[in-house]
């Protein structure tokens, strides 16, 4: 092999080893921005049902009467919400204390969990009189809105594919 053509060899090689190089720098650095924007744009926090109702309630245009019967509303859901919790919890805790024993009882654990769905369901039976008393006080139109908002725009467990 001749000086000549090593030289020539090198100088073939040279822009592939740029390009190379290149490729590798813009996907470190694609890499980096998606890492920033992650940590920048995280998930957000699921809200609170009550943080729900109020964000509903600020795109509802109430009138003052409306306001009014909006915040009863608001207020009767936080202590009816409470009050399912307080309920519930109890029985759910100890289905799970039942799991976490050794010899666990499958027969103690699922009624106690059917305790807590019974339970679940007859305040949530409760809550649909709350719901459409202060339903009725809203126009078709913010009524129709109210209902898009709470079961599609602002649920906390993401959005779900609609049924036709």
């Amino acid at each position: 092999m001749t000086f000549a053509t090593a030289v020539t060899r090198r100088v073939t090689r040279q822009p592939l080893v740029w390009v190379a190089l290149s490729l590798s720098l813009v996907l470190n650095l694609c890499f980096i921005a998606g890492a920033a924007w992650i940590h920048i744009h995280g998930p957000s926090l699921p809200i609170t049902l009550e943080e729900r109702i109020q964000r509903i309630g600020a795109e509802l245009a109430l009138d003052p009467q409306q306001q009014q019967a909006f915040d009863r509303y608001t207020e009767d859901v936080r202590i009816h919400m409470q009050r399912m919790r307080d309920a519930v919890d109890p029985v759910m805790s100890a289905a799970r204390t039942e799991l976490a024993k050794p010899d666990a009882d499958e027969a103690t654990v699922v009624r106690l969990v059917d305790e807590a769905g019974q339970t679940r369901s007859g305040f949530q039976h409760e809550l649909i009189a709350k719901s459409l008393s202060f339903l009725a006080v809203l126009s078709p139109e913010q009524r129709t809105k109210f209902v898009d908002l709470f079961y599609h725009k602002f649920r906390p467990w993401g959005q779900r594919p609609q049924h036709p």
